[in-house]
């Protein structure tokens, strides 16, 4: 693997943790800064902008979770100079509130595209297919999804 495939591994596999860590923590405009050029599965528009509202209207405020990526699958379009990635994950969501132990509340299937532009990759799209939904007013104002 050339020196330019591995940053992009590494760049990738960093901003599929600080995806976590900005949701667990509440960090929208941390959440939107990875979106700034993208589409965020939930968002009603690209950019950072709608990621933002999008976490300070659905997400409750006190709402404790956990995002755990896994498996993770880059592929690059090229080994010596790669310019786009897709970019495949697990992620298993679990929530806890005050009555009791954390729940698995959704797993599901990330499909990603990001893209390199003047050096910086970025997240491109982000499409998110459910295996699975628990009760998501762990989390959200209300109940969003189906069970």
């Amino acid at each position: 693997m050339s020196r330019r495939a591995l940053a992009a591994h590494q760049e990738i596999n960093r901003q599929l943790f600080e995806y976590a860590i900005a949701s667990d923590t509440h960090d929208w405009p941390r959440l939107g800064a990875l979106f700034s050029h993208g589409r965020y599965h939930f968002a009603d528009a690209d950019g950072s902008e709608a990621v933002i509202r999008w976490g300070e209207s659905v997400v409750k405020d006190h709402a404790r979770t956990q995002h755990a990526l896994s498996a993770v699958s880059i592929e690059l379009d090229d080994l010596d100079a790669p310019s786009r990635a897709r970019v495949r994950n697990y992620l298993s969501l679990f929530a806890v509130d005050e009555a009791g132990p954390a729940e698995l509340v959704s797993a599901c299937w990330f499909d990603s595209v990001f893209e390199a532009v003047d050096g910086s990759w970025r997240w491109r799209t982000q499409v998110i297919t459910p295996l699975f939904r628990g009760d998501w007013t762990l989390i959200h104002r209300a109940q969003q999804f189906g069970r």
